[in-house]
C-alpha cells in the first residue's frame, strides 16, 4: 500500500459514512489516525480504508462493537487476504442462515393451522442461531460445560493425558496447536511437558485464548524453569497461513470436523511439518454418544443435534482415507471408553450448552427432562453413554 493520506472527511466519504462516525471509532480505539496534522487534524492512509472496510462488514454482521473491537485486535497479524477469506466465511453463513429463514417462511405460508407452531418455533431459533453460535465460541462456558460430562468416564486415563502420551513431544520440540480450547491438554500434562519446547497455542476464539492465557499463567514459574516460551494467536482453520517445515508437531484435537475447507487446511498441516514431524489429529467415531441421541429423539424428536451432523464430515470411520491424501504413515488409536453418568444434572448441562434449539426446548420442559434422567438413572444405577474416540497420528 502507498502512502498517500486521507482526511477524517475523505476517509469518511471513501465509505459513505459521517464524519462522527470516524470520531466514533477514533474514540473506542478500533481505527486510530496513523498521524496528525501540527493543527491536530486526524489523518489515514490506505491500510486504515482496509481496517474500516472490516470495522463495517463486522457491525453489518451484526458483531458488536466489543466483538469487533477483539477481532480487530487479534486479527492484527494477519495477512489482508486472510481476513478477507475470513470475512467471506462469515458472508456464507449468513446467507445459509438468510435461506433456511426464507425456506421457513415459504413453508409456514403453505402450512395449515395445527403445523404452524412447530414451524414457528423453529423460525424462533433461526433467528437466534447465530448469536448462539457466537455465544458457543466467544468464552469458554458451553465447552465447559460439555467436557464436565466426561468426568464420569469409565476409561484408566482421563482423555487429555490418554492424548498426551500418544503425542512425539521431545526436548526443544517446535509444536502448534489448532484449536487448543480452554488450554486443558496442556494444564492436564503440565508437569510433563519437555524442555525447552516452543509451543503456540491457537483457537478462532479470542475468548478461547483469554481462558488459556488465564489457565496457563498459574504455571507461568515452571514454565521459565523448563524454558518453555509459549506463543497465543487467534487462528482459524479455514483460513490457516503457516510457514513451510516450521514444527515437529502439529496438533488438533477435536477440531477437523469444523473445518469447511478441510483438505486446503490438511494441505496447509501438512506442508508446515518437517520431514521427521508428526500431525496428530483426534475426532470421534459413528457410534460416540449413541445413547444420549437415542434417549433426546425419544423425549423431543425437534430437538436439534447439531454435533451428530458437524462430526460427520471427519470421523474416524472416513478421516483416515481424507489424511492418505496429504501423509503417506496413517495410524489410528482408539481409546477404549464409555461413560457411566450417576448425575441427571450433568446430562441436562451437556445437552442445554447445545447450540440450536436446545436451550430454547429446554427451557420449556427442563424438569420433565430432569425427571426422565433421573428415572433411567434409578432404574440401571446411572445412565451408560458409549463414547468413540481416538486418534490418528500421520506422518509425511
Amino acid at each position: 500500500m502507498d502512502k498517500k493520506m486521507y482526511t477524517a472527511g475523505e476517509i469518511a466519504k471513501l465509505a459513505g459514512v459521517s464524519i462522527k462516525t470516524i470520531r466514533f471509532y477514533d474514540a473506542k480505539g478500533l481505527l486510530k489516525p496513523v498521524t496528525y496534522s501540527e493543527a491536530g487534524h486526524r489523518y489515514y492512509d490506505k491500510s486504515s480504508v482496509a481496517i474500516l472496510q472490516k470495522i463495517l462488514m463486522l457491525k453489518y454482521l451484526g458483531f458488536s462493537l466489543q466483538q469487533i473491537e477483539g477481532m480487530t485486535k487479534s486479527d492484527s497479524d494477519m495477512s489482508f487476504e486472510v481476513q478477507l477469506s475470513r470475512q467471506k466465511e462469515l458472508l456464507r453463513q449468513r446467507k445459509k442462515q438468510l435461506e433456511e429463514l426464507l425456506e421457513t417462511i415459504e413453508i409456514m405460508e403453505k402450512s395449515d393451522e395445527s403445523q404452524r407452531w412447530d414451524y414457528l418455533i423453529r423460525l424462533l431459533n433461526l433467528l437466534t442461531d447465530e448469536e448462539k453460535v457466537k455465544q458457543q465460541y466467544e468464552t469458554s462456558v458451553n465447552l465447559e460445560r460439555r467436557i464436565n460430562l466426561h468426568a464420569y468416564s469409565t476409561a484408566e486415563q482421563n482423555w487429555m493425558e490418554w492424548v498426551y502420551d500418544r503425542l512425539p513431544l521431545k526436548e526443544g520440540a517446535k509444536v502448534l496447536e489448532i484449536g487448543c480450547g480452554t488450554g486443558l491438554l496442556w494444564k492436564e500434562n503440565i508437569y510433563r511437558l519437555p524442555e525447552k519446547m516452543e509451543l503456540t497455542l491457537t483457537d478462532r476464539s479470542e475468548g478461547m485464548l483469554e481462558q488459556t492465557r488465564s489457565v496457563l499463567k498459574e504455571y507461568e514459574g515452571l514454565l521459565i524453569e523448563k524454558g518453555i516460551h509459549i506463543v497465543y494467536r487467534i487462528m482459524d482453520g479455514d483460513a490457516l497461513a503457516l510457514p513451510e517445515k516450521e514444527y515437529d508437531c502439529i496438533i488438533a484435537n477435536h477440531m477437523l470436523y469444523h473445518v469447511v475447507k478441510r483438505e486446503a487446511c490438511l494441505n496447509t498441516i501438512a506442508n508446515a511439518i518437517k520431514p521427521e514431524g508428526s500431525f496428530c489429529c483426534s475426532t470421534v467415531g459413528d457410534s460416540h454418544m449413541r445413547e444420549l441421541h437415542e434417549l433426546l429423539k425419544d423425549f423431543d424428536d425437534k430437538l436439534e443435534m447439531p454435533f451428530t451432523s458437524i462430526t460427520a464430515g471427519f470421523h474416524l470411520e472416513n478421516g483416515e482415507e481424507q489424511l492418505r491424501k496429504f501423509f503417506s504413515r496413517v495410524k489410528c488409536m482408539v481409546q477404549d471408553n464409555d461413560l457411566l453418568v450417576d448425575n441427571a444434572e450433568a446430562i441436562y448441562d451437556y445437552v442445554y450448552s447445545y447450540p440450536g434449539n436446545a436451550p430454547c426446548i429446554l427451557d420449556r420442559r427442563g424438569e420433565e427432562f430432569r425427571q426422565l434422567i433421573q428415572e433411567r438413572i434409578d432404574c440401571d444405577g446411572s445412565f451408560f453413554i458409549h463414547k468413540s474416540a481416538g486418534m490418528f497420528v500421520c506422518e509425511k
